[in-house]
């Protein structure tokens, strides 16, 4: 079962606001345990730079090293620490906070925006375009029956996160979902 951290503290949460860290925890998560030296390759970004935000996400807790990995003792690798995290606006409501808040969405959402324009540009063959899928809608509900869908959401991706673990070569590939619901006035 996924094991969910819930952060509340703003320097734990402002480990997610660079671009390059969220890139960083990210392919940690996909593609499992890795050195700086090839997250450098996979990101074409210098080795040090990322040496470094591969440190302030260890700081924050994101990920940590993978010492028995190591083939000498200057080799580091870095692994994503198991289960996810969650966190709640209302946890930051000082200005630090809600600055802090501001700036980590704000690249959720520019990461998220970038991974789909990949997709649409990459060339998948047509079973896996078929799949696929994007979707939009208008609902009316009350801030607890907002909260009650989120929760029955999460519920449903943390039962499907579970389908393809084990990385076996049995024709799956990662797919990235996101899914913004919040009120809207016209």
């Amino acid at each position: 079962m996924d094991e969910r951290r819930r952060i509340t503290d703003p320097e734990v949460l402002k480990g997610l606001a660079q671009p390059l860290r969220r890139k960083l925890y990210r392919l940690l998560t996909q593609l499992g345990p890795a050195t700086a030296g090839a997250l450098a390759k996979r990101t074409e970004t210098d080795p040090g730079l990322v040496s470094y935000h591969l440190r302030e996400l260890g700081r924050t807790g994101y990920i940590e090293e993978a010492p028995e990995l190591a083939r000498d003792r200057r080799e580091r690798w870095w692994r994503a620490v198991p289960g996810s995290t969650s966190w709640s606006s209302s946890d930051f409501a000082d200005p630090e906070g809600k600055a802090i808040v501001a700036t980590v969405k704000a690249q959720m959402v520019a990461d998220q925006l970038e991974r789909l324009s990949a997709y649409e540009r990459g060339r998948w063959p047509e079973e896996w375009t078929d799949a696929a899928t994007s979707t939009e809608g208008g609902l009316r509900l009350t801030p607890d029956e907002l909260r009650a869908m989120s929760e029955e959401i999460q519920e449903v991706l943390l039962r499907w996160s579970q389908v393809g673990r084990g990385g076996a070569d049995d024709g799956r590939e990662r797919v990235f979902m996101f899914l913004h619901m919040f009120p809207e006035r016209p």
